[in-house]
Parts: C-alpha cells; sequence; structure tokens
C-alpha cells in the first residue's frame, strides 16, 4: 500500500520503518538538512531496547505532491499540527491520521473536512515510541515495533478504516488499539503527562532528583486532572483508568512506573529528553489545559496547581532548555 508520512522524528522513523519493512511504499515529508540526510545517508534508527541498528531508504519530500496515498500519517508536535492542516485537508488521500499529543481533536477533525476537495475519515492516534534525535540518527525506543492507539475524535474507526490499518500494519508486530473517543483519550493522557512535565522542569530535566513526597504528589495532581475531565462530562479512556489513581492493583503499577521513569535511562528517553527538546509542545499542552480549567474553575485542584506552581516560568525554561527538534517531528 502507498503511505505518506508527514514528519520523520523519533515516532515516524520508526513508523515509516515498521511499514518498509511490512512491504508498503511509504514516502516521508521531512525539511531543510533532515530530510537531505534522509536522501544520503538514509532514515537511520539506533532501536534502544533490541540493541540494533537499521537503515531504511524511504522516498523524501519536502512537500506533499499529488500522488494518491491510501494513508496518510501526520506525526508532529501539538503546536505544529495546526500550521499543516491546509495541507491534510488537501492531500490526495481518503485516511488521515493525526498522531501524537492533542487537546484540539474535534476542532483540527472539522478545520480538515470543511476544507477538503474529496470525502476523508480523519483519525487520530498516538504511538508508544520515544527517543531522541541527535547526530543525524533517531534513538527510538519500543517493544515490538510499538503501540498504537488509534479512531475517530468522537467514535470508533470506521470498519473499512479498520481494515486499511490492519493491511498496512499487516506482518509486523505493533500493537494496533482501536478506540472510540480519542479526543477523551488524548485529554485523559495529557492529565496524567503534565503533572509528569511540571515535576521534570522543577527537578531541570532531571527526575532522578525527585524525591518521594514529589512522586506522591504528581500522582495527586493527575487525579485532580481526571477529576475535573470527569466533571466535565468527559468519559474516561481507557476505560476505567481513573483507578489507576486510586488504591489498589492498577495504583501500584503505576507508582512502579513513574519510579522507572525517573530513576533510570530508558525512564528518561520516554519523559525528560521530549521535555529539554520540546518546550514549546509542552507549553501548549499546559495552556491547552488550563483552558479547560477554567470550564470549571471552582472545582478544587490544590495538588495540581500546588505542582505546577513549582516549576519556573515558560520563559525561563524556554531560555534553559536546549530547544531543536522533539520526539514527534
Amino acid at each position: 500500500m502507498k503511505v505518506l508520512i508527514y514528519g520523520a522524528g523519533v515516532i515516524g522513523g520508526q513508523l515509516a520503518h515498521t511499514l518498509l519493512a511490512c512491504g508498503n511504499e511509504v514516502t516521508v515529508i521531512a525539511r531543510g538538512e533532515w530530510a537531505e540526510t534522509l536522501r544520503t545517508k538514509g532514515l537511520r534508527i539506533r532501536h534502544y531496547i533490541q540493541r540494533k541498528d537499521t537503515t531504511d531508504h524511504p522516498r523524501v519530500l519536502e512537500a506533499p505532491d499529488e500522488e494518491r496515498y491510501d494513508i496518510v500519517f501526520a506525526v508532529m508536535q501539538y503546536r505544529q499540527m495546526e500550521k499543516i492542516l491546509p495541507d491534510l485537508a488537501r492531500v490526495n488521500s481518503p485516511v488521515v491520521v493525526l498522531t501524537g499529543n492533542n487537546l484540539s481533536a474535534s476542532e483540527m477533525e472539522a478545520k480538515i473536512l470543511e476544507n477538503s476537495p474529496a470525502p476523508k475519515t480523519v483519525l487520530f492516534g498516538f504511538g508508544s515510541t520515544a527517543g531522541t534525535r541527535e547526530n543525524g540518527r533517531l534513538t527510538a525506543v519500543h517493544t515490538g515495533d510499538g503501540r498504537l492507539t488509534v479512531g475517530k475524535a468522537k467514535e470508533e474507526a470506521p470498519d473499512p478504516v479498520k481494515t486499511i490499518l490492519r493491511q498496512v500494519f499487516s506482518g509486523s508486530r505493533l500493537s494496533l488499539v482501536f478506540c472510540d473517543n480519542m479526543d477523551a483519550w488524548l485529554k485523559y493522557h495529557a492529565a496524567f503527562i503534565l503533572p509528569v512535565v511540571y515535576l521534570s522542569y522543577k527537578r531541570g530535566c532531571d527526575l532522578k532528583k525527585s524525591t518521594r513526597a514529589e512522586r506522591r504528589l504528581l500522582l495527586a495532581a493527575a487525579g485532580d486532572a481526571y477529576h475535573l475531565l470527569m466533571a466535565l462530562g468527559y468519559p474516561v479512556r481507557p476505560k476505567g483508568d481513573e483507578k489507576s489513581l486510586e488504591p489498589g492493583p492498577l495504583n501500584a503499577m503505576v507508582r512502579l512506573i513513574i519510579y522507572w521513569m525517573t530513576r533510570t535511562r530508558l525512564g528518561a528517553l520516554c519523559t525528560t529528553e521530549h521535555c529539554r527538546h520540546a518546550p514549546g509542545e509542552m507549553e501548549d499542552l499546559d495552556q491547552a489545559f488550563l483552558a479547560i480549567r477554567a470550564k470549571k474553575p471552582d472545582l478544587p485542584m490544590s495538588e495540581f496547581e500546588r505542582l505546577r506552581a513549582m516549576m519556573p516560568s515558560w520563559d525561563r525554561i524556554r531560555d534553559t532548555c536546549a530547544g531543536g527538534p522533539g520526539r514527534g517531528e
């Protein structure tokens, strides 16, 4: 099948590697020096857990062309996705999947459909891959070929579109999970991730310096954010996920994950490295979540607000972080 991937950072690059291995014709869109690197040296990935290196040679463009594609994946940072919506509306494909952090799923879907010259199905996805891009090479952290949770903003993907997704990943070890409300899924994901972001910036993007009390506060802050979304009527996705923040086996597992995130190099690649290299995206997520918070200003969120107040200002964070490409570009 013919696949276009808009964005060739860690997630987009690993996606391209997986789809090429399945026998698809893959085109990636990249720009500037990175596009030239991909053309001359190939898509080089160090698979961190698997301890192996791969080099692939997808077709590389710097802008969408007139070709017809069976499916398009847009893998960009949240703040950059808005800028490419006109391209996604015009691209010649019946299916477009916006992949990554997104607190504006319904709004982006509407903009694409309003400006598309032909019928399209717009989906939203989130991949489990993390990592960094340095010295012309990606370092990707994933198990198997990763995991992709995907669906429409307010419902599951239609069966014919599910068939396309299964076909393009046929033969891979990617775990494909369909969700009936990705708008809610992405909001609850942000509700958990933002406290991690706040603590990461408080600790100068070194979560190994975090204390046990700070990790407890992180969980309490995430609980506040979940309660806000539930009070606003957003259905919890994944279903039952709110139990992970209450006493019990799921909560014990989450505590173990947080400990792993804050104590290992692998955890740093999955969390603080993205905070370090993508402060703009983190700020946009923060501001978008505050806009959701403003819909229920009287709801107590003392732990969330206390943790958020501990990090430096966004101006200071932008000045001290390395900047550069994030994992989603």
